[in-house]
């Protein structure tokens, strides 16, 4: 039989205490609370929002008329402050990468240095620290959905191939045997997508804001790490996501602290700014409405229309031979017209050939030099650039991201596959064609 508890025992074995007090007050803040916000708004301001030329140049050179999915995405998942690069194996791939996060800082630590000096009476900054938060919380929400769009839609990392089944081990690039290691497996793909996106999404309401930052936090941070183990080169955009969701989950962490570990009954106190004319309220609507129709409606609508029109970006669409797709070892080769036997040394036979779906042929010969196709990535090396170690700065922001812009417009459709060289991507062994 179980005890029966009466409720004076019940009172007194109870280990929450009670306050009436909420986990945050809305009291005039101290000079040091000040300043530390006049740094964290400057650099997470510059953080949230697009400072590349070639940013607002890729916007402007869209054809509108032919928008796809990849221009939706192109446009949020991306861009951070990128005006250093140092061209290393560490700036590409290791702690050298994020050269520019102690840039921002030292540009918001002087301007929070002028700020002060100027703005000396003010009693708060709850209004600014309630904008500032709306914009990382848009900027991190949207960037988790395109790329949980991208992971859902099997887009990202698309399943492997017959060539790149028939590639040994050792022609593989890190980067591309992760990717690899989740293409096979789309279930998990797929629940990786999931989870950034239901991040993003939850970051849209207020009263589940918390829960979304904490999980795009989880989610980015580990990202960041997987970049770092596999040098996939996109560690500093995952980290900034991180360190922005870390920012929009700083003003929960007082009550969150004090529910679980000081196991006291909280209530967070949310700031929300009044507006004194209707039409500042109607903008803001229009605001919020038009971002979350592009970037969550009209995305998805874009990614299920590529999806089920096979485009996906890292693949041609262009049907291949009728019949053909296969492995297939190559037992007499001809070269104009003349049988060439076989020989593990020999350059130009080929030891066997792959076809694919699409129009892709690939084949193996054995010693030949071959220069490997890098990743389209923006922070990863590319064939023409020298691992000098200088540190390169350009003032456009992240050239190298968004490239020639204007060559988007002049885009020929008939010519897409061509502009298409996943397969061949940090992969060595195989030639493609």
């Amino acid at each position: 039989m179980a005890d029966v508890i009466t409720e004076p025992q019940a009172n007194a074995n109870k280990k929450l205490k009670d306050v009436s007090l909420p986990a945050y007050e809305f009291n005039e803040w101290t000079n040091i609370e000040k300043l530390a916000f006049r740094v964290a708004f400057i650099f997470f301001g510059l953080f949230a929002i697009p400072l590349d030329v070639g940013f607002y140049s890729f916007i402007w050179n869209i054809d509108y008329s032919r928008l796809t999915y990849r221009e939706i995405n192109e446009s949020i998942a991306f861009f951070n402050p990128q005006f250093i690069n140092i061209f290393s194996e560490e700036g590409f791939f290791g702690l050298e990468s994020y050269v520019n996060w102690p840039f921002i800082l030292l540009v918001a630590i002087v301007g929070a240095a002028i700020w002060t000096s100027i703005d000396k009476k003010r009693r708060d900054y709850n209004d600014l620290y309630y904008w500032v938060r709306v914009i990382v919380k848009y900027r991190v929400a949207y960037a988790a959905i395109a790329w949980g769009y991208k992971k859902l839609f099997i887009m990202q990392m698309p399943p492997g191939n017959e060539g790149l089944f028939n590639t040994e081990f050792i022609d593989f690039f890190a980067k591309r045997l992760y990717w690899e290691g989740i293409g096979v497996a789309t279930t998990y793909e797929c629940f990786l997508g999931f989870a950034e996106f239901i991040g993003g999404f939850l970051l849209l309401f207020r009263k589940t804001t918390g829960i979304g930052a904490a999980i795009t936090f989880v989610v980015f941070g580990n990202i960041a790490i997987a970049n770092h183990a596999y040098d996939i080169g996109e560690q500093v955009p995952s980290a900034g996501l991180a360190l922005l969701s870390l920012f929009i989950l700083w003003y929960d962490v007082p009550g969150i602290w004090n529910l679980i570990v000081n196991q006291v009954n909280t209530r967070i106190v949310h700031y929300y700014p009044v507006f004194k004319q209707k039409w500042q309220n109607y903008l803001c609507l229009t605001i919020k409405w038009t971002g979350n129709f592009i970037y969550v409606i009209l995305f998805f609508a874009l990614e299920v229309y590529g999806y089920t029109h096979n485009d996906f970006y890292k693949i041609p669409n262009t049907p291949g031979l009728a019949g053909s797709k296969g492995y297939y070892n190559v037992t007499e080769f001809k070269l104009n017209g003349k049988e060439v036997p076989y020989s593990p040394l020999d350059l130009k036979r080929w030891q066997d050939a792959a076809f694919e779906e699409w129009s892709s042929l690939s084949f193996k010969v054995y010693n030949r030099p071959q220069q490997i196709e890098m990743f389209a990535a923006g922070s990863y090396p590319r064939n023409d650039e020298v691992y000098d170690g200088k540190w390169h700065f350009d003032w456009e922001g992240d050239v190298r991201r968004f490239g020639d812009t204007k060559k988007r417009k002049k885009r020929d459709p008939s010519k897409r596959d061509l502009n298409i060289t996943w397969e061949l991507s940090g992969l060595g062994g195989r030639q493609y064609y």
